[in-house]
C-alpha cells in the first residue's frame, strides 16, 4: 500500500464519521429555521413556535455541565425506532389523566434553547432528566416543601429523606449513587441563615445555605419540562404518542 493510499484510508476511516456525526448536526442545529403553526383549529396556535421555559437556563445549564452531571444522566428522549423512552413512566412527559392531557413527546432540537451545550448525556446511571421538572412537581405531595427545596436538598444530600412519595420510592433514594455537591452549599451562623437554609442536621448555632450556584443549577433542572408551560407544540415538531398504551 502506497503512502498515498494510507492516507486516503485513514482520512476516510475517521473523517468521514466525524463530519457525519459532529460536523453536518452542528451546521444544520447552530440555526434553527422557525416553525410556524398551521392554525388555531387545525395545530392550536398561530404564528411561530417560540418555546417558553421558565428558570435560570442559561447560568444553570452552564453549572449543570461544570458539575458534569451529563456524565450520569441523559436529556435525550429517543424517538421510538431507536428505544421505548417515551414509555418510560414521566420520562418524557405525563400520560393523560384527568387534571392534564397527555404530554409525552421525543425530544427536538428546541428542547435545547437558550443553552451553549445540549447536555444529550453521556450514559444513564441515574434517570433521564427531560422532564424532571414536571416529574418533581408532579410527585410531590405539597406537604411543606417546594421544588427547589426538594432540588436541593438532594444536591446537598441525594441518599436524605425528601418528605415526599411513598416507601418504596423513598428505600430506592436510599440507594442513590448520585454524588452529593457540598461545595454548593456554604455553613454559616444560624442568625445569618434565615429562611434559606436547608432542613438538615448541621453544626450548632451554624446553618447550611445554598449558593447562588446551587438556586441557578436548581432553577434551571426545575425548568427541564416537555410541556413548555403547557404550550402546544406544532404539529410539524408533535413527536408524541399517537395511541395510548399500557404503563
Amino acid at each position: 500500500m502506497s503512502f498515498k493510499a494510507f492516507i486516503i484510508g485513514l482520512t476516510l476511516t475517521f473523517g468521514l464519521p466525524w463530519v457525519i456525526t459532529i460536523v453536518l448536526p452542528y451546521s444544520f442545529m447552530r440555526t434553527l429555521e422557525t416553525v410556524n403553526y398551521a392554525g388555531i383549529e387545525e395545530d392550536g396556535g398561530e404564528g411561530p413556535y417560540l418555546p417558553k421555559r421558565d428558570g435560570r437556563i442559561k447560568e444553570g445549564s452552564e453549572i449543570y455541565g461544570q458539575e458534569g452531571c451529563y456524565y450520569c444522566h441523559s436529556q435525550l428522549i429517543r424517538p421510538t425506532y431507536a428505544g421505548s423512552d417515551i414509555w418510560r413512566k414521566d420520562w418524557g412527559g405525563l400520560a393523560k389523566t384527568l387534571d392534564h392531557h397527555d404530554t409525552r413527546r421525543e425530544t427536538n432540537a428546541f428542547d435545547y434553547q437558550d443553552e451553549a451545550v445540549a447536555h444529550i448525556g453521556i450514559s444513564r446511571v441515574g434517570p433521564d432528566l427531560s422532564n424532571f421538572g414536571r416529574r418533581v412537581t408532579n410527585a410531590l405531595t405539597l406537604g411543606g416543601i417546594t421544588p427547589e427545596e426538594w432540588v436541593l436538598n438532594h444536591l446537598y444530600n441525594p441518599r436524605a429523606k425528601k418528605g415526599y412519595r411513598g416507601a418504596e420510592d423513598q428505600n430506592l433514594y436510599k440507594k442513590s449513587v448520585c454524588p452529593s455537591k457540598p461545595s454548593l452549599f456554604k455553613t454559616v451562623d444560624a442568625s445569618m441563615a434565615r429562611a434559606g437554609a436547608l432542613k438538615v442536621d448541621a453544626p450548632e448555632g451554624k446553618a447550611i445555605v445554598p449558593t447562588d450556584r446551587a438556586r441557578a443549577l436548581a432553577s434551571y433542572l426545575i425548568s427541564l419540562k416537555k410541556d413548555t408551560l403547557h404550550q402546544k407544540l406544532p404539529k410539524a415538531l408533535d413527536y408524541g404518542p399517537k395511541t395510548e398504551k399500557a404503563e
